[in-house]
């Protein structure tokens, strides 16, 4: 079955700001040349320069070097964002991502409980690759049904796949995304990203 892709296409310089932030984010309270940080985050140097300067008028940032963390996630979680393609729901979800071939990472419930074990693993929200949309839904229902249910599939920028964790049994996106989608989910996961945060970045 092929799935007729009419998303809704975020704006370029949205994208772009967040690919900064979740390279700041990466390595906090350490000075990199902002050349370094443009091509890690894939954004034009003077487009780059320009938002870092920003961040450094409101004191988030000195030079190149994040100092304020907290409010560079605060700033990050308000944004806008239009992730959520489509939901399923199958039995085992945690099997059947162990078992999967495609290409995935992991955010919210499952990945913060196999990361920080706080919350309990409700909903698995799975970012894929807009290529392999229709490889997804033929699975997932092979397994279960389309709707409202335990699996939410996350389409995004490519770069949420940026500095991603592959050390534990599932794929999950780096701490600082992981962090961010927390923090826009709301409720108990606002608390389990706090607990990251101060974890993650509570000393320099």
């Amino acid at each position: 079955m092929k799935i007729e892709q009419n998303l809704n296409r975020r704006n370029k310089q949205a994208i772009k700001i967040e690919r900064i932030y979740r390279v700041l984010l990466s390595i906090p309270y350490v000075e990199r040349s902002i050349r370094k940080i443009s091509k890690e985050a894939e954004t034009d140097y003077h487009w780059t320069y320009k938002n870092m300067k920003e961040l450094e008028e409101k004191g988030i940032i000195q030079g190149t070097k994040l100092i304020d963390p907290k409010s560079l996630f605060k700033i990050w979680s308000e944004r806008p964002v239009t992730t959520l393609f489509r939901e399923y729901h199958i039995p085992n979800p945690k099997s059947f991502i162990e078992n999967i071939e495609l290409d995935y990472a992991l955010t919210t419930y499952h990945a913060e409980n196999q990361i920080g074990n706080y919350l309990i693993p409700r909903i698995m929200d799975v970012y894929i690759h807009e290529n392999d949309i229709n490889e997804w839904h033929e699975k997932l229902i092979d397994q279960g049904y389309a709707g409202k249910g335990n699996v939410r599939i996350l389409l995004a920028d490519e770069h949420v796949f940026w500095d991603r964790i592959s050390e534990g049994p599932l794929n999950t996106v780096s701490i600082q995304q992981l962090i961010v989608d927390l923090l826009r989910e709301g409720g108990l996961c606002v608390e389990a990203a706090e607990i990251l945060m101060e974890r993650y970045y509570g000393k320099e």
